[in-house]
């Protein structure tokens, strides 16, 4: 697994944006780099946050991608803090967002390993548990921006189907796995559909029994995100905020934690066993 390098979680957000503005302009890097009058290179390095990062750079080439004075300015507190450990950030009313920012970190990634003490993790959600899940924990949020939620998850799903799909490892706590909601039927629905996801070669489902005890994940949930040529991340969420990890010791002492899990939770097969019990299947 890739160890420490240079860039920390913030300038790894600007390049992820930066390298999607160029994108979505259809220019290649040596195109951008003539209209700014950068060399290519430059272009490159800042893409993969591989060079220090320079604010009359970075403000040059908002200019060219003519981005809007509200990403600007989040953009730039990037670039003046890229050399900072970690990435705070406190949620509000602007979802889009915060969403946004771990859209883009997962969309990098190759692999995820969840853990989830409390739900079922968001890419295995049905659309009808994930209404009940953002409802419940985001009161006063309109229908419409609730349709607009479960929908934005469900999109987010295409990441575990795609040409090279996302390999997802999710090990959950029994009593999230048999909370129940909804309609009749709803929560065998969600459970068959847990099931059927983990057949899939790039998905792997485990299930913490409840007599495991105390262990080392009662401490909350957390996300590993794992990358081919980059560090892991941890990203750790609450109620009110969310926060990527991107120091190597606090990246290992989750990691050793994930290893604790995997051995205290059923293994595949006894999880798949366990989900068809539920069901009666």
């Amino acid at each position: 697994m890739p160890r420490r390098a240079q860039a920390t979680v913030r300038s790894r957000r600007l390049a992820v944006t930066l390298r999607k503005l160029r994108r979505a302009t259809g220019m290649t890097g040596a195109d951008v780099a003539k209209a700014v009058e950068m060399s290519a290179s430059k272009i490159s390095r800042v893409e993969s946050a591989e060079s220090g990062l320079y604010l009359d750079d970075v403000e040059k080439l908002l200019d060219f991608y003519r981005v809007t004075k509200k990403e600007r300015v989040h953009l730039l507190d990037l670039a003046r803090n890229a050399e900072q450990r970690g990435l705070l950030r406190l949620t509000n009313d602007n979802y889009p967002e915060d969403w946004q920012t771990w859209a883009d970190f997962e969309d990098e990634a190759n692999g995820l390993l969840f853990y989830e003490p409390l739900v079922i993790p968001g890419l295995v959600q049905t659309a009808e548990y994930a209404r009940w899940v953002i409802e419940a924990t985001g009161p006063g949020l309109s229908e419409d921006r609730v349709d607009a939620l479960v929908a934005s998850r469900m999109a987010r799903q295409g990441l575990l189907s795609r040409k090279t799909p996302l390999m997802l490892h999710a090990i959950i706590e029994q009593a999230a796995v048999e909370r129940p909601f909804g309609e009749p039927g709803a929560h065998a629905r969600q459970v068959r559909h847990l099931l059927d996801a983990a057949e899939r070669p790039n998905i792997t489902v485990q299930v913490v029994p409840t007599g495991a005890g105390f262990h080392g994940g009662l401490s909350g949930p957390f996300v590993i995100l794992e990358y081919d040529e980059e560090p892991s991340l941890v990203l750790l969420e609450n109620k009110v905020s969310s926060l990527f990890l991107d120091e190597d010791e606090h990246i290992e002492v989750y990691e050793k934690t994930w290893g604790q899990l995997r051995e205290l939770a059923y293994s595949e097969q006894d999880t798949a066993a366990y989900l068809r019990g539920i069901i009666g299947a």
